[in-house]
């Protein structure tokens, strides 16, 4: 090789290796971390709807000014917390500790149990969040609520309100395939209407106008028969109250006897539908009790309401005429009377007598 040719290869080689340097430097390069900025909201994600009772996540998003995740939010914030508030007024608080985000990020699990629409929102050093409204549906049919009056008459109506509700107490309506039984505790008695449909109980609420003949203390039972099922929820005791006084029922303990021989009258108040009227003896007012042949009356007595107990009095009487002989109760006295007009009850004066036949 000739000297001019490793001249040339030599300058070649500088000028290779000044071209390598100046490229390296202008290609130099620095790593650099953005990390986020400071807090300055809160995403609050939740389900839109929720069963009342059940459990629902809610996942809360530290945020920085440009919506970037605050990845490091828990290792800022140590020993610190962040105050949840939800319900329907914000009423109900939990505390969560900063620690508990990871990657600026938090779940927990929460319920309400009254429907209606909720929120959830959070704070932490002034700064807050608030979450879209949760709708909070009522659960399944449990409890039939009965508000009836304590006392009523036999053959007036008297209003019932009933309350369908679930297990929380929140309104429901029936479901559409039961059918809703009705019926008084005993099993003389008797009320109307017996069937009701489960359309007429709406957004849990119901209003009904029965009736019962029967006097005594009784209970309002609904049955709702449901798939195989039927639950019976009642009401507390009503006392039905016979209605005015309408007639006398008389019996006699015997049905012929000698004369001269002591014998019994039974005589018990009852109202139209045959209702003892057991506290006569707290009204004012008195019957007339007529012994009556063909020829008239033999022999009648007064009997003042007070003397009766519960319902009944025992006349005890003794007749030496012999024949046979009908006997009549009519009540007499002003105070009765007011008391029938008000309950506009038609008094039957003459009651269809029992016949006593007195012998030698």
């Amino acid at each position: 090789m000739r000297p001019f040719q490793k001249y040339f290869i030599f300058i070649c080689l500088s000028l290779f290796m000044l071209i390598l340097f100046t490229c390296s430097d202008s290609y130099a390069f620095l790593t650099i971390t953005i990390t986020p900025g400071r807090l300055d909201r809160y995403k609050i994600i939740t389900p839109h709807k929720v069963r009342a009772g059940k459990n629902f996540t809610v996942k809360i998003i530290a945020l920085d000014d440009f919506g970037n995740i605050i990845t490091n939010f828990a290792a800022k914030n140590i020993g610190s917390n962040i105050i949840v508030k939800y319900g329907r007024n914000l009423d109900k608080k939990i505390s969560l500790p900063a620690s508990e985000f990871k990657k600026g990020e938090v779940k927990f699990n929460i319920s309400y149990k009254k429907e209606g629409r909720i929120f959830i929102e959070s704070s932490f050093e002034g700064v807050e969040g608030k979450s879209a409204p949760i709708k909070i549906y009522p659960g399944p049919f449990n409890n039939l609520k009965i508000k009836s009056p304590t006392e009523v008459t036999a053959g007036k109506t008297f209003r019932v309100n009933v309350y369908a509700e679930d297990q929380y107490g929140n309104p429901v309506d029936i479901p559409k395939n039961s059918v809703i039984k009705v019926f008084l505790t005993g099993d003389n008695f008797k009320v109307h209407p017996r069937i009701l449909p489960p359309q007429s109980i709406r957004n849990g609420f119901g209003r009904y106008n029965f009736i019962s003949d029967r006097s005594g203390m009784s209970q309002l039972n609904f049955e709702i028969q449901n798939d195989g099922e039927n639950p019976v929820f009642s009401s507390k005791n009503i006392e039905i109250r016979p209605a005015g006084l309408y007639k006398f029922h008389i019996s006699l303990n015997v049905a012929h006897i000698s004369a001269g021989k002591p014998f019994m009258i039974k005589l018990v108040p009852v109202d139209m539908y045959g209702n003892v009227i057991q506290n006569i003896n707290k009204i004012k007012g008195k019957v007339k009790l007529s012994l009556i042949s063909d020829s008239g009356v033999e022999r009648s007595s007064i009997i003042n309401f007070k003397d009766f107990v519960k319902g009944i009095a025992l006349i005890k009487t003794i007749f030496n005429k012999v024949g046979t002989f009908s006997i009549h109760a009519k009540p007499i006295g002003v105070s009765i009377n007011q008391k029938i007009k008000r309950n506009r009850i038609k008094i039957k004066n003459i009651i269809p007598p029992n016949s006593l036949l007195l012998s030698k």
